[in-house]
């Protein structure tokens, strides 16, 4: 044991433990089952690094979680402890869940528990055989050794049952347990869970870990068993971690980037259309320096603060940035390949992938908007209708169009005053909320006073409403109508 296996238990996580281990020497009492708990994986490795962790698995031999679970709920009845209904979470393996998981709540916290296991492997499937295992054989079986750390909660100690797990943890190293080729033919899952903690911590991938995510073999199994959905999900947890300029690093080194970005086949795109790869780490490190610049969110109103989610779009947009001039056919249209990398190659939320194709479509057309406004007055109604275009995302549009041009070379100081010309003139215009602005006279009464009809046709008659509106902020109701009256009436068609 090194100096780090001590483990500080919060007063919860302390009284967690002391139930648990009561209900277990219930079970033997009753029943003769010698059963051990222990805490595994993630949370043993947090509490050994000192970080907060609420995401408690129990791991117990000789019995089913579920079965544990009830054991749990039954015991804190008889005791009138509060208690809340065992959750069955059924094995999924496309979503990479290969085990059912019970969860309920114990003391006021969600648990899950699990069984110790064993896998075994077809050769053509990442889905496994499972078994009930020992404690080494569930530790052997996991993806790396510092998550491969149990928590013995009868002895209160940390068990590493790789021999390895303590000391990568210690001297910051990320490796798998097994021979590292055999394991990603296994489960290719784990090359990307390798690349997402090796960037969430910034440890080191040992060197036969490394050269075997950079074998063919590995990277064919990678592209040909995993579901994109998981590669989505691991991709997402990068883009929110502490280091996601690390993790597009590390993809575009082992080589990854066209097996985790992918995009539909090239006989699909309208122009052939040069990828460049490595500017995605370029655009993905220049947007969190404009994320960082304090100067220029100074200037953000305050309803329109760059939130989390904000953040979590810029680095997806910034990762899939190689894509952003490609069009490509889907469902009978055109369509970003951004678009559809986020969409169908991800498979995450569409609303998601609508979000990081607008943002890269408005760059060209916010820095040129910003360049005007840098260089003096612009129109109110040409500013208007940009904001409006560009929608609740014109602030986080505006962030990303200043990382590209940093990307491109322009200096950080010319980035921040051009881009704060921007936003100043935006706020000075009251501008802001632009997108939320209705029509002041409504279709209806348009049709009403030019004598048509309601309808798409009457579009461009309510585009120049709009622009008169954004023209004349203080406009009222009946001026507009005199503007319809005396400048768009005359020039309908009979």
């Amino acid at each position: 044991m090194t100096k780090m296996a001590k483990i500080v238990l919060t007063e919860t996580e302390t009284e967690i433990c002391t139930l648990l281990n009561r209900v277990a020497d219930h079970i033997r009492a009753t029943t003769n089952e010698q059963l051990t708990l222990r805490i595994a994986g993630g949370w043993v490795r947090d509490k050994l690094l000192g970080l907060a962790s609420h995401d408690i698995d129990i791991a117990v031999d000789h019995m089913s979680g579920f079965t544990l679970a009830q054991h749990v709920t039954s015991y804190m009845q008889l005791h009138s402890i509060a208690t809340s209904s065992v959750g069955k979470i059924n094995s999924n393996p496309s979503r990479s869940k290969h085990l059912e998981t019970a969860t309920t709540k114990v003391l006021g916290q969600f648990v899950d528990f699990v069984h110790l296991r064993s896998e075994t492997y077809e050769e053509d499937s990442r889905i496994p055989q499972i078994e009930f295992g020992t404690p080494e054989e569930d530790a052997r079986r996991r993806d790396i050794t510092i998550n491969a750390l149990f928590y013995n909660l009868q002895t209160r100690e940390v068990e590493d049952f790789t021999g390895r797990g303590l000391k990568d943890l210690e001297e910051g190293v990320v490796r798998t347990p097994m021979d590292a080729e055999q394991t990603f033919k296994d489960d290719p899952l784990r090359v990307l869970r390798v690349l997402r903690f090796a960037s969430r911590f910034g440890y080191e991938i040992e060197k036969e870990t490394a050269r075997a995510m950079e074998r063919e073999v590995v990277r064919s199994e990678l592209e040909r068993k995993i579901s994109r959905e998981r590669v989505g999900v691991e991709v997402e947890k990068m883009a929110e971690g502490e280091r996601p300029v690390l993790a597009i690093q590390l993809i575009l080194k082992f080589g990854l980037y066209e097996c985790v970005f992918r995009a539909p086949s090239r006989e699909t795109w309208a122009d052939d259309v040069d990828v460049d790869a490595m500017a995605a780490e370029s655009v993905t490190r220049c947007t969190l320096k404009m994320l960082d610049e304090a100067s220029l969110h100074a200037l953000i109103p305050s309803q329109y603060s760059v939130t989390l989610h904000d953040r979590r779009i810029l680095i997806l947009a910034s990762y899939v940035y190689p894509f952003h001039a490609a069009v490509a056919a889907d469902r009978k249209r055109n369509a970003s390949v951004a678009l559809l990398v986020v969409r169908d190659g991800l498979k995450l939320p569409t609303n998601d992938a609508d979000s990081i194709a607008a943002v890269h479509m408005l760059v060209p057309r916010i820095t040129a908007m910003a360049a005007l406004c840098c260089a003096g007055p612009v129109e109110r109604n040409t500013l208007g209708h940009l904001i409006r275009d560009a929608g609740a995302r014109w602030i986080v549009a505006t962030v990303f169009a200043a990382a590209v041009q940093l990307h491109k070379g322009v200096s950080t100081d010319q980035v921040v005053a051009t881009f704060s010309a921007f936003i100043r003139a935006v706020k000075e215009a009251e501008l802001e909320d632009a997108f939320k602005l209705k029509h002041i006279v409504n279709g209806r009464d348009v049709a009403t006073l030019l004598g048509c009809r309601t309808g798409p046709g009457i579009k461009p008659v309510l585009d120049r409403i709009m622009d008169w509106q954004l023209a004349h902020p203080r406009g009222t109701h009946d001026e507009c109508r005199e503007f319809i009256i005396e400048e768009i009436a005359p020039h309908m068609p009979l």
